[in-house]
Parts: structure tokens; C-alpha cells; sequence
């Protein structure tokens, strides 16, 4: 990410789209180190666990670029995803365009058992900035563009050459929106 960023600010690029659908997350540290290069200060994510122990991630003015962005999530964007997009969301980084997120928010810990077989236990909840609950909520997009199952699918299974161009709906609406806030500033 952060090599991307750098090659497309030395092109002079205007504004940036990142597209988290169908991103199904991955680490909590990659995700805080994402948004530190977007996000020059706020908090990022904040964990809280049972017994209301929390700690917060917050960003030290590090951001790479300044220049508008805009985020396509969707039911299929979760877990660490969902953190990025709700952290940049709510610190005003970001414009989220698409649907509602997947809604998984917990912090879990896999213990080994002597068969052999694991157990995951859930020991903490992650929380966006402006303390919305992340798990089984999702992050709420800024403009909604739904599309059909039918759609869905054959954007994502028949047509995938078409994500990421003017004929895929997310993507023309996100388009639509950067253009719009690279015309206010």
C-alpha cells in the first residue's frame, strides 16, 4: 500500500478510490499501519475486552496524502476491512460507497485442545472511532449503491473484467463522488 501510494503521489494524482469489497480482512496491525497512511491523527480502532480492559490504536501524523478518497465496501468486506473503512469514516478521511459491511468485529484467540481440534474464543469487540459496535452491525456505507443477487454475482463471477470500470455501478458511483469532492476543494 504504502509503495502504491508514494508512485501514485509522484504522478500528481487528484483523489484515490480503495476498493475493499468482497475483502474478507486479515490482520489487525496491517489494517492500523493502512489507515496510518491515510489518517495524519485520530483514532483508528479502539478494543475492548470483557471485563472492560480497552486499548485504542490512534494515528501520529504519518499520512502519505491528503487528496480525497473514497471506499467501495460491501457485505463481503469484514474483520480488519471493516476497521480501515470505519476508522476513515469516521475521522471524515473517507466517503464509504456501496453496501452495509459484513458486520464482524470480535477479537478471538484460538486454543489448541489435546485431540488436536481448536476452539475459538471470543476475548475482546473491535469499535470504530465514533464508538459504533462493528460486530453484527457492519459499517453503514455514506451513499448506497445496491446491487441485485443477479447483478452481484455476474459482476463478480461472469464479468470480473468490468470491475473497477464505469460499467460497474459501486465503482461509477464512487467515481461520481471523488469527481465531487475534488471539485469542492
Amino acid at each position: 500500500m504504502r509503495n502504491a501510494i508514494t508512485n501514485l503521489e509522484s504522478k500528481q494524482v487528484a483523489g484515490y478510490i480503495l476498493d475493499l469489497r468482497n475483502n474478507p480482512g486479515g490482520l489487525l496491525f496491517a489494517s492500523v499501519e493502512i489507515a496510518k497512511m491515510w489518517l495524519d491523527k485520530g483514532t483508528i480502532v479502539s478494543v475492548r475486552e470483557r471485563v472492560g480492559k480497552g486499548d485504542r490504536e490512534v494515528a501520529h501524523g504519518n499520512a502519505l496524502t491528503n487528496k480525497p478518497l473514497v471506499i467501495l465496501v460491501d457485505k463481503g468486506s469484514a474483520s480488519a476491512s471493516e476497521i480501515l473503512s470505519g476508522a476513515l469514516q469516521d475521522n471524515k478521511r473517507a466517503d464509504l460507497v456501496g453496501t452495509r459491511t459484513f458486520g464482524k468485529g470480535l477479537v478471538q484467540s484460538v486454543r489448541s485442545l489435546g485431540d488436536g481440534s481448536g476452539l475459538a474464543v471470543t476475548i475482546a469487540k473491535y469499535y470504530t472511532p465514533l464508538n459504533h459496535d462493528i460486530n453484527k452491525h457492519g459499517i453503514e456505507p455514506d451513499v448506497k449503491v445496491e446491487l441485485t443477487d443477479a447483478q452481484r454475482q455476474n459482476l463478480w463471477l461472469h464479468e470480473r473484467d468490468k470491475i473497477g470500470t464505469l460499467q460497474d455501478p459501486q465503482f461509477a458511483k464512487a467515481v461520481e463522488v471523488l469527481g465531487r469532492k475534488i471539485s469542492s476543494r
